[in-house]
């Protein structure tokens, strides 16, 4: 019994960043860079701002964690929530097509926090990372798209078991004592897709870090869980899917660092919008400036997928806009760009972004490939008669479209604009270029505080 979470603990207390190829290395590298881009972005919004009341000081001796994009520092648990929180509450931060999730916005905040307090070096803090995103991208693998069609947020309900192996990892914990953390936070697993487009969306991610840390510090100590809480008759996979039995991936054959990787996006909008924003743009690059008065019809195909997973309806706030493709795909026709000052919640109101939601039909398209990226086409039909089309099969940042390694450095500074100084943001960039030297996390994490 208990067979998969006791290889995952097993190969979790093992592997060696010393199996990764530099590509993965370099993928590790960048999914940082990412995360806590996003992260300072994301500190500005009223939702963290909120988390941020219920925020302890650290007492005594206690060793505070940094606050990504606020001032001071707080206890090592609400760190990790708050932090995690802000790392998805832009929509901006990468995500894992394979695990359906966005895997880096709980694993980064929860191990900075801990390597911080713990004084963990930034190799340490790598390789926790590696064996966190393995482990949530291989259950990804196995119980997928069933636990996403059942309406369970991935992003919490498997973050949180990636999270504790990772954690468990960083902690030196022995393969009973990961087994145990992983069911602690098995228990601990939630997060509704109903939530999509609200503050909520953002928390899970936070809870992802918190609990995940949470568990594997209880293991740490002795807490006990039961070694079935995964596959058991009542356990995780049976409970949230009616999963029926499977076998676990190859654990690291290849890592999934190299396997599926990470798509840093573009646009701060879900995954599903990025390919059919591509192609509005390029309809916009091709035709100028949508403006209502032009357009007779806008038809957005896409793949059954999107409709499992965006909203309908007219968005009525920023954050609702980032899940609707209407507004992603309206706004990309309009302003040839879609950025974060795009989904505030005046700008989803705007009425010529509103007009042409009101022309614009959403429709299946069973010819669009199957390959769990989205695809779309974007049918732009003109008043003059003429019409104009793009289609996009994967989407920009993806590993067919890679964003670069300049471009995720770039859209970190931009979104570290005005949390925090332009020097202090590019001492930043340079510890992350070295993070497998750095004999200490804490003043990578320091420099991250407004």
């Amino acid at each position: 019994m208990g067979d998969i979470a006791e290889r995952l603990a097993d190969w979790s207390t093992r592997t060696s960043l010393d199996a990764l190829p530099p590509a993965g290395l370099e993928m590790l590298r960048l999914s940082f860079v990412d995360t806590l881009g996003v992260a300072l972005a994301g500190s500005t919004l009223p939702a963290v701002a909120l988390v941020g009341r219920w925020c302890a000081t650290p007492g005594g001796d206690e060793p505070g964690a940094s606050r990504f994009g606020l001032a001071g520092k707080t206890r090592l648990l609400d760190a990790a929530l708050l932090n995690g929180t802000a790392a998805h509450a832009q929509l901006y931060d990468d995500t894992n097509m394979v695990m359906n999730s966005h895997v880096s916005s709980p694993l980064v905040p929860a191990l900075l926090a801990l390597g911080q307090t713990r004084g963990s070096g930034g190799r340490a803090v790598a390789e926790a990372y590696a064996v966190g995103m393995e482990v949530g991208v291989k259950l990804g693998r196995l119980l997928n798209p069933a636990l996403y069609e059942a309406g369970w947020h991935v992003t919490n309900v498997l973050g949180v078991l990636g999270v504790a192996a990772a954690c468990a990892r960083l902690l030196g914990l022995d393969a009973r004592r990961c087994q145990m953390a992983l069911g602690i936070a098995a228990s601990m697993s939630q997060g509704l897709r109903q939530n999509f487009g609200t503050m909520t969306m953002g928390l899970h991610a936070g809870l992802a870090a918190r609990n995940g840390l949470h568990a594997a510090l209880l293991a740490a100590d002795g807490f006990e869980s039961d070694p079935d809480a995964l596959e058991g008759r009542y356990g995780l996979f049976r409970t949230f899917c009616r999963w029926e039995g499977g076998t676990l991936a190859p654990l690291c054959d290849p890592h999934e660092l190299i396997a599926s990787g990470n798509l840093f996006k573009p646009y701060p909008s879900g995954a599903p919008t990025v390919a059919a924003v591509d192609a509005a743009l390029a309809v916009h690059r091709r035709s100028g400036p949508l403006a209502p008065k032009k357009v007779a019809a806008i038809i957005c195909h896409v793949h059954p997928w999107n409709f499992k997973t965006l909203r309908e309806g007219l968005p009525s706030s920023g954050l609702f806009g980032k899940v609707s493709l209407r507004y992603c795909v309206a706004r990309a026709l309009l302003s040839g760009s879609l950025k974060l000052g795009h989904f505030t919640d005046a700008a989803v109101r705007e009425p010529a972004v509103v007009a042409l939601m009101e022309r614009m039909q959403v429709q299946a398209e069973p010819s669009l490939p199957d390959n769990g990226e989205y695809p779309a086409e974007i049918e732009v039909r003109l008043t003059d008669g003429s019409t104009v089309a793009e289609r996009r099969e994967r989407p920009l940042g993806s590993a067919a479209f890679p964003l670069q390694a300049d471009a995720v450095e770039a859209k970190f500074r931009d979104c570290a604009q005005g949390v925090i100084p332009p020097e202090r943001g590019e001492g930043v960039l340079r510890q992350l270029a070295r993070l497998l030297e750095l004999p200490a996390v804490a003043p990578l994490c320091e420099a991250l505080e407004a």
